[in-house]
Order: C-alpha cells, then structure tokens, then sequence
C-alpha cells in the first residue's frame, strides 16, 4: 500500500472510530475503547467537574439521611460540636469548590477520576453498612466520611483537594474525636474507660 493510502485507511479508521461509521459494525471493540476514552476525558471540563461534585454531596447527605433513619445515632452522642466546627466545614468546603475550576482535570485520561467516583461510592456504601454501629469501633460514622472526603478530589481531578479539604477535614474530625472521648471519660468515668479500652475510634486495632 501506498503512503497516501496508509494516509487515507488511518484517518478513515480515526472517522469511524469517533462517529461510529462502518467500523463500528465490523471492529466495536476499538470503537467502544475509543469511545471510553472520549467519555472519560470529559472531566477536563470544569462543568463536568462540578457536577459530579455536587452530585456526589447530594449522594452522600441522602445516604446520610437514610443511615440516620435507618437507626444511626449521631456521630458524636452526649457531646455537642464545638461552636467553630459549622464554620470551618463551610470554609474548606468552600475553598474546595474554588480550586475545581482552576486546577481539576482530567487524572490519567479520566480513569483517575473515574477510580475517585468508585471510592466515593463504597464510603456511601460504607456509611450505610455501619448504621447500626460496629463491634470494635467507636465512630465508625465518622471513618466512612472520612473515606468520601479523601475521594472527592480524586474524583474531581482537583488533587490539590487532598490539602485543602481531606487534611483540614482529617484534622477536625480526629479532634472531635479526642474531645468527645475526653469529656465522656469525665462525665461516666469507668464504664467509658472500659469502653475505650476495648475498641478503636475509627480504624479497628488501630486507631
């Protein structure tokens, strides 16, 4: 074959490839790779990229709602939030959202982001599974959050996510934990301590 020719079957093959023309019917293995790909490389789209971040948000507070219904007690029962948590969530929240356009894309093609979608999934999972507690684990609500948090910049491609939402998100969460821990041991004394000394705050034989 001629180098014209060579010329004129590639760019046929890239045609039906993208538009699905003849070689779609003949070879849809490629067609539906290339296809893939396409699909994926649309989280180089900042639109795309928020959307799957409020839809996420909104997957996780229904999952939430219906754990809670389901039989979940809240994360921290007895013990009220300290006055500067709301406002801090909101802030890192916030400074997530900003970083989406700017520096999200499209992590290895798109699979990366398609991984982060996958993990968000499982933590809404999760956090359904545990509604009823865990034997071992003190909070184990507050783990499987922590596992969508540390999925949501994947998802988003915005990895720079990771530093301004999952460490702060990390931090406040394991202080909480720590302070609930604390005013418990205060308030019940050694029944709480017994407790604690038996199971983990989020991570059996861990943590």
């Amino acid at each position: 074959m001629s180098r014209d020719g060579g010329e004129r079957l590639h760019r046929a093959i890239e045609y039906d490839a993208r538009g699905g023309g003849m070689l779609s019917l003949v070879c849809p293995g490629l067609c539906g790779e290339r296809a893939g790909r396409n699909f994926l490389a649309l989280f180089d789209q900042a639109m795309v990229r928020f959307a799957t971040c409020g839809t996420l948000l909104l997957c996780y507070g229904a999952i939430e709602t219906l754990a809670r219904r389901g039989g979940s007690g809240p994360d921290r029962p007895g013990v009220p939030p300290p006055h500067w948590l709301k406002p801090a969530s909101i802030a890192i929240v916030g400074a997530f959202y900003l970083l989406i356009g700017p520096t999200g894309l499209a992590v290895a093609g798109g699979w990366g982001n398609a991984i982060g979608v996958a993990v968000a999934a499982a933590a809404m999972a999760l956090r359904y599974a545990v509604r009823h507690g865990v034997s071992g684990v003190r909070q184990p609500a507050v783990a499987a959050r922590m596992v969508f948090y540390a999925a949501l910049p994947l998802a988003t491609g915005t990895l720079w996510g990771w530093l301004v939402l999952t460490v702060p998100a990390l931090v406040m969460s394991a202080h909480c934990s720590v302070r609930q821990d604390r005013i418990l041991s205060q308030r019940l004394g050694a029944p709480y301590a017994d407790l604690m000394s038996r199971t983990h705050r989020w991570v059996p034989g861990m943590w």
